[in-house]
């Protein structure tokens, strides 16, 4: 019996998406494009995998001693932020990966090859009835050799004829300026963490806006700004800066920059093409629910508190008041002061700068993917913790102990807590995805994920907050950034070891059909 049917027989009822509701999917550039070295320079996460830095970072734990490990897999090792807001524990890989390290081994070279096949992509889209289709701009492909009087024209091309094709079957591209990608050259002054390489992504921005405008409505400046600042203080994102050197401070730099830059764009695109473009405006957030491990324990709600409001939270104070929250500050300061660290690690935004963050979005493009509980590091776990950032924040990240309902009500909570934080701004689920593991068919829960975090979708419009979109990650099967091809969760498969990399529609494929086409949701009983 199918899995289609097997669902099929067992919906009980139908709830119904507003009729201007945008369904669709997403990918990003360097996920799914390939073509590394047509077209485009070098960028920082071409160089973390040509210099093999992706198998350093992990290979550091098939170096410890076997006795370890074993503890490590049965505690957990903590997780990355970068993988929890995907829903992977970097201690989930298969046994193979531990005895010869051979599952490291992948780069972006070719990937998904969607640089290739535009005319392929755009039909199966269409097959799949989305409405919106959700992509990034690799800014090296526009301006390969740094500045702006030297564009990539091929490059501006292939985004012009994809976003061409799109309009022409009906769908909405929505693009999303940086995501993660940088030149390689800007790692000569320090990528992100340098203020002067933000004086580039300016003019970056002007020529997508005078390139693409005419027809791009939704923009987004910028994925996540916590992941883009985590290869500054973590091996495991790139550039790859070591945690134990430039954690807590690096990351804390590329915030600082982010948050500036982003809103800076957000006011030329205001004041140089909204009037002629009529588009809007956006910023990215990944956010988790961090639920208290022990939910009477004040210590443990204290910690939850603290996860939200230096993670997603911080970015929507932020972006609201201007300025950072103090409670993040006093994190900060508290460490600093425990040990003896002289350094002003963190500072207030100025008033100036105040000026131009506040309010700088049209709407938020929010991510989510899963929840975890936390509780407080203990003084043991503290002073053995490497990177001063999670020293900052001090608590514990318990990965695999959330419910599947306790997922699906941490989607909600996020949109709530949003709602009330932000004065209910207009809101696009810009990610949301269930990873499959490589070789396994999980599509019955794969389409259960869905249908929980659809139904609290549905609850979230019903409670009036303000929710206009939703894309699913991914469209195709994706290179996951330091996971490599391992965890898959796209509504089409991607075959990586055939070198012309076909596609062909996952078990999972009807729900996905079914709701873009028809907007409409089925509930199991």
């Amino acid at each position: 019996m199918s899995v289609q049917k097997t669902l099929a027989d067992s919906f009980v009822s139908t709830k119904q998406f507003p009729e201007n509701f945008l369904l669709g999917t997403a990918t990003a550039a360097y996920q799914v494009e390939g073509a590394w070295n047509e077209d485009k320079a070098e960028s920082i996460w071409d160089h973390y995998f040509h210099s093999n830095e992706a198998n350093k970072s992990f290979r550091y734990f098939l170096d410890l001693p076997p006795s370890v490990i074993k503890k490590y897999k049965q505690k957990g090792v903590k997780p990355r932020l970068a993988d929890i807001y995907k829903g992977m524990g970097v201690y989930e890989f298969p046994s193979t990966a531990i005895n010869d390290g051979t599952h490291f081994n992948f780069n972006g070279d070719i990937a998904a090859d969607t640089y290739h096949k535009t005319d392929i992509d755009v039909e199966l889209l269409k097959d799949l009835g989305v409405k919106v289709y959700r992509f990034s701009i690799s800014s090296t492909r526009l301006i390969p050799m740094v500045h702006d009087h030297s564009p990539g024209n091929n490059g501006i091309a292939y985004y012009n004829n994809l976003i061409d094709k799109l309009i022409e079957n009906g769908i909405t591209p929505m693009v999303l300026l940086y995501h993660y990608d940088m030149g390689i050259a800007f790692k000569n002054i320090g990528g992100l963490s340098n203020s002067a390489s933000y004086i580039f992504y300016e003019n970056y921005a002007r020529m997508c806006f005078e390139n693409f405008g005419d027809r791009v409505k939704y923009w987004t400046t910028t994925a996540d700004i916590h992941l883009a600042a985590e290869g500054y203080g973590s091996e495991h994102f790139a550039p790859g800066y070591q945690e134990t050197l430039f954690s807590g401070y690096s990351d804390y730099q590329v915030l600082h920059h982010c948050f500036t830059t982003q809103s800076i764009v957000y006011r030329i695109y205001c004041n140089e093409y909204k009037e002629k473009q009529k588009g809007q405006m956006s910023v990215c957030i990944d956010g988790v629910w961090f639920y208290p491990k022990d939910p009477n324990n004040p210590e443990h709600r204290k910690a939850a508190e603290c996860a939200r409001i230096s993670t997603f939270g911080l970015i929507a104070h932020v972006l609201t008041t201007g300025k950072y929250p103090d409670e993040f500050l006093e994190t900060i300061n508290r460490t600093n002061k425990r040990e003896n660290i002289r350094v002003e690690r963190v500072q207030q935004f100025t008033k100036e700068q105040q000026e131009i963050i506040k309010g700088a979005f049209d709407f938020i493009v929010f991510n989510y993917y899963s929840s975890v509980k936390v509780r407080p590091l203990t003084s043991e776990e503290m002073a053995n913790e490497p990177n001063l950032k999670r020293r900052d924040r001090g608590y514990f990240m318990e990965f695999n102990i959330t419910t599947e309902d306790e997922v699906y009500e941490g989607f909600l909570n996020c949109l709530k807590w949003i709602k009330e934080k932000m004065n209910n701004p207009k809101i696009f689920i810009g990610e949301n995805g269930f990873p499959e593991e490589d070789g396994i068919d999980d599509s019955e829960k794969k389409v259960a994920y869905h249908t929980g975090i659809l139904n609290k979708l549905l609850e979230a419009l019903d409670e009036n907050i303000n929710v206009f979109g939703y894309c699913v990650w991914s469209f195709l099967d994706t290179l996951e950034f330091a996971f490599g091809y391992w965890k898959k969760f796209g509504i089409y498969a991607v075959d990586f070891n055939d070198e012309s990399r076909p596609r062909s529609k996952k078990k999972s494929f009807p729900f996905f059909q079914q709701l873009f086409r028809t907007k409409k949701l089925q509930i199991k009983n």
